[in-house]
Formats: structure tokens, C-alpha cells, sequence
């Protein structure tokens, strides 16, 4: 009989990580993770920070000179500090300072460096002047053309210190081929650090009191497993969810309850969101999650 040979999904490449960072506490909730993933994968990681220029107006050009080196003495000084700090010991760790729109500028700092993952953390909050992360996380999410973890308000560290395992990855699905955009990286980081894959499908809770729920979620069930399966390595473990009721509250109540380190989704690109972003499940599930978020366009 002729043995089957099960394929084995290659492991990604995350050789650069962008670190983005306003040097605000909430930025700073995201470096452990930076030290931890840079460590299993062996990554160069760039820490960049960028100031959106002086909005002076009522001062000579001589005066806004010397608060723009002012402020990119204390940047590097700041940088300088990331760079030696206790989270990034022992990764390959390199600077870099702009001025500018922060999207566009760490757009640029993406194409430019070849960065394989971004990671942010945000606060939640915008109209802050030099606040990078409140204003422009989903922006970022939506524009980068790599994967970004977002780290929100709330969230718990599950990774480091001590590069800990994640133990449960959630990846939330609407059953669209681009809802699969992220899961490659879910399943190598499920393999790294040997986690498990729950995915989610949401029903409309409307549907929760029809006659053929039942039917309704085997369905999806089944759904799920022909859109996901033939791509999990065989390493990993992994189970369906399907659930009734609102999507960003699902995902929410699904990650407490497995205690998860990690969500992971596919999301819309910038021209297909909302423009009242802070309404997005994606959004919505980053600000009120204990877990990091990866996200991938």
C-alpha cells in the first residue's frame, strides 16, 4: 500500500520586524512581544519613531530649527534607550528617526527595510499631538502591506517574558477567501509556539431561534473545515467554533474563554473599511481584548 504523505505548511519568514513606537506606555506594552518573537524567529528588528512636523506658525523659522533638533535629540536619546533595554537583550536592534505623516513614513519604512512584521500598540485615543498610536493604528493595519500585531489598552502579555507559549490562537472567520489572508501566520506561530488554532464562525443572532439553527451551524461548521483544513499543518492542533450572536463580541467571549494569547484575522484594506473605522469589528476587538491581534490585509 502506498504510504500518504501528509504536506507540511512551510514555516514563515519573519527575518525584519518593524517596531513602531510614540514612546507612550501603550507603544511601550508592545516591545516584550517584539524581544519574544525576534528571539524564536531570529528577526532583525528596526524601532522606528516619527514626529509629524511643527504645526508652528507664530514663531520664526530659526525658533522651529532648533525645537525640531531639540525634539530629535530626545527622540534618539529615547531610541538610544529601546535599543539597550532589557525586552530586546540579545536581538539584533537598529534606530530610526523620521519626520513626517506617521502612515505614510512607516509605509515607506516598510517598503524600504523589507519588514516582514509590524508591531504597534495603541491607546485607543486620538487628537494627541506626537501620539502616533491612537489615530493611526487601523490605518496602518489597513495600509501596511505586511502583517501587523497590534497590542490595545487592555491587553495581557502571554508571550514574554520569558518567550512563555501562547497556548490558544482564535482566528475569526466570515467564511470569504479573504478572511484567510492572516492564517499562514497563525499556523507558524501555532507551530512556534506549539498552540492551538480555534476557528470562529458567527452566526447572526437572529438565526439563533430559527427552526434549522441546528442545520444552520452544522453547515458552517462544514464550511469552515473545507476553507481551513487542507492549509493546517499537521503539527497543529485545532478545533471549530461556530457561534451565534455579534461578531466583535463572539471573538471576545471566545478569547477569555480558551485564555487566549493571540487573535488572528484577515481584514479589509483601507478603501473597503468604513470610514468610521473605530465602529470595525477589527477595531472594536483590539481595544477590549486581553490578547494581541495580527491582522493581515
Amino acid at each position: 500500500m502506498q504510504a500518504v504523505v501528509v504536506p507540511i505548511v512551510p514555516a514563515i519568514a519573519i527575518r525584519r520586524i518593524l517596531y513602531a513606537t510614540d514612546f507612550s506606555s501603550a507603544a511601550k506594552k508592545a516591545l516584550p512581544i517584539v524581544g519574544a518573537i525576534a528571539r524564536r524567529y531570529h528577526s532583525q528588528v528596526y524601532i522606528a519613531n516619527v514626529c509629524s512636523p511643527l504645526p508652528y506658525t507664530m514663531v520664526t523659522p530659526e525658533a522651529v530649527c532648533i525645537m525640531e533638533r531639540k525634539r530629535e535629540q530626545e527622540s534618539l536619546a529615547a531610541l538610544d534607550g529601546l535599543l539597550h533595554s532589557p525586552e530586546l537583550d540579545g536581538v539584533a536592534a537598529t534606530a530610526l528617526t523620521k519626520t513626517g505623516d506617521p502612515a505614510q513614513e512607516l509605509k515607506f519604512v516598510v517598503r524600504d527595510h523589507n519588514i516582514d512584521l509590524a508591531v504597534l500598540g495603541t491607546h485607543g485615543r486620538t487628537g494627541l499631538m506626537r501620539m502616533l498610536m491612537g489615530s493611526v493604528a487601523e490605518e496602518l493595519f489597513r495600509n501596511l502591506e505586511c502583517p501587523v500585531l497590534t497590542v490595545g489598552p487592555r491587553f495581557a502579555n502571554r508571550l514574554a517574558p520569558g518567550d512563555r507559549e501562547i497556548g490558544t490562537i482564535i482566528y475569526p472567520t466570515d467564511l470569504s477567501s479573504r478572511s484567510k489572508a492572516a492564517f499562514r501566520y497563525a499556523v507558524s506561530l501555532a507551530v512556534e509556539y506549539q498552540a492551538q488554532i480555534v476557528l470562529l464562525h458567527t452566526i447572526p443572532a437572529r438565526n439563533a431561534l430559527s427552526s434549522i439553527a441546528t442545520e444552520t451551524a452544522a453547515l458552517a461548521r462544514s464550511s469552515v473545515k473545507r476553507l481551513f483544513c487542507s492549509d493546517i499543518d499537521p503539527r497543529c492542533d485545532f478545533q471549530i467554533v461556530v457561534d451565534f450572536g455579534e461578531p466583535a463580541e463572539r471573538i471576545l467571549a471566545c478569547a477569555r474563554e480558551f485564555q487566549a494569547g493571540l487573535i488572528a484575522f484577515g481584514v479589509k484594506t483601507a478603501g473597503e473599511a468604513s470610514a468610521h473605522f473605530r465602529s470595525t469589528v477589527a477595531y472594536r476587538v483590539i481595544l477590549n481584548t486581553e490578547s494581541a491581534v495580527l491582522t493581515c490585509r
